[in-house]
């Protein structure tokens, strides 16, 4: 287990980078750290006295990193020692994003905390357009989740719904949930929906339509999920500072970790499925293996 204190305030967002071999972590206060296998690690840019909370962190296939905050979502490209910062194409509130392949970015517009207009969008990055159709969200989008292999999307809005969209068609699917979702994420195969609801999870089978099972047995609100790479394992963070481990199909509770990092409010998993990172209030990071 390794334990990283590298911000100064709540760490909202979690990514690993295509080969593992980074993982990048951002926060309310404005800084997203860069770690390599090594344990060295960096700012990917000054935040400076005025910058806006990280809400969201993508990698692209290419190792560029995506930023979203609440001026909008910026692309930063590598180029030697620096991070040269691309955009940004859209100046909204940006509260979650998602990659759905090298050219599709899923974004989500709206508050983390309150209910605001706000929108789903995918984008195509070559083109540097937004593309048809996006979806209007009277209440805002809280999180986003992209399955890339079935190319299907996810977004929980901000009143009490969570839906789910293969991008190769007209009409997604939407369930309707007893309280607003702060997180979801989507199975490798595109078949399964898990979305934060309260102090549970629940997962739909999206082909079907229907709940398939509660995770239930968090003691505060869970604010983080994530699929394992392999979709045996479901991954939970909630505000009673445990992160869990659960089958998607049984619902049965598999592990339970308390690291030192307060109520956990982002996780990520390494591509490789072998180690799991958590953020948390207490701006630290963790990162174990989990196999």
């Amino acid at each position: 287990m390794l334990l990283h204190q590298d911000h100064k305030a709540v760490v909202y967002a979690l990514a690993f980078s295509p080969n593992g071999a980074t993982l990048a972590s951002g926060s309310r206060d404005g800084v997203v750290c860069l770690r390599d296998e090594s344990g060295d690690a960096f700012s990917l840019f000054d935040p400076g006295p005025k910058t806006s909370p990280v809400h969201a962190i993508a990698f692209l296939p290419d190792g560029a990193v995506v930023i979203g905050h609440a001026h909008g979502w910026y692309i930063h490209y590598r180029d030697t020692a620096t991070w040269p910062a691309i955009g940004p194409p859209s100046t909204g509130p940006t509260t979650g994003i998602a990659v759905v392949d090298a050219n599709i970015l899923a974004v989500g517009i709206g508050d983390r905390l309150r209910a605001t207009p706000g929108m789903f969008e995918l984008w195509d990055l070559k083109a540097k357009r937004r593309i048809e159709p996006f979806f209007r969200e009277p209440n805002g989008v809280r999180a986003v989740a992209a399955c890339p292999a079935k190319k299907v999307v996810a977004w929980a809005t901000g009143h009490m719904k969570v839906t789910a969209w293969d991008i190769r068609r007209q009409s997604p699917v939407h369930f309707p949930t007893t309280h607003t979702s702060p997180a979801v994420a989507l199975s490798t195969d595109g078949n399964l929906l898990a979305a934060a609801v309260d102090w549970t999870v629940k997962v739909f089978d999206i082909a079907r339509r229907h709940e398939l099972v509660t995770l239930k047995g968090h003691k505060g609100q869970v604010s983080a999920v994530a699929f394992s790479p392999d979709g045996g394992t479901i991954a939970t963070g909630s505000w009673d500072q445990t992160v869990r481990l659960w089958d998607p199909v049984s619902g049965r509770e598999r592990a339970s970790y308390r690291w030192s990092v307060g109520k956990v409010y982002s996780l990520a998993y390494a591509p490789d499925g072998l180690r799991l990172a958590a953020g948390g209030d207490l701006g630290a990071v963790v990162l174990w293996d989990v196999e």
